[in-house]
């Protein structure tokens, strides 16, 4: 039990040090606040057909969803998924109730930066 414990904590770090070296490389083309991974990898229970979803906090993200989307996923890995928000949309959000912001909030993994001041 031991053993398939010790492989699912090394499966679940490899996928978050995935989301910090696409946070890392995404934090050199635009003002990046926060990368925080949410949902099943965050959670641990992942499987081997889920996303590791990454919530981004930065200004500048283009303002059109294709384009943002294009702009995110540029330099996105195959298995991560990137979902942008600016800092203000990022509060909006909070106050909304949206699930994956409160997520990310409340059992998130931070990767890179800190999360806006609303979040804690």
């Amino acid at each position: 039990m031991a053993d398939v414990l010790e492989r699912r904590r090394i499966e679940r770090e490899k996928l978050l040090e995935l989301a910090r070296a696409y946070a890392e490389r995404l934090s050199e083309r635009t003002a990046l606040e926060a990368a925080v991974v949410a949902g099943s990898v965050a959670r641990g229970d992942f499987n081997v057909w889920s996303d590791v979803d990454v919530v981004v906090v930065a200004d500048g993200l283009p303002n059109r969803a294709l384009d943002r989307a294009t702009f995110l996923l540029e330099d996105a890995p195959p298995g991560v998924q990137p979902i942008g928000y600016t800092p203000s949309e990022f509060e909006h959000e909070v106050r909304r109730g949206n699930r994956l912001v409160l997520e990310a909030i409340n059992s998130g993994v931070t990767v890179v930066g800190r999360l806006p001041s609303v979040a804690r």
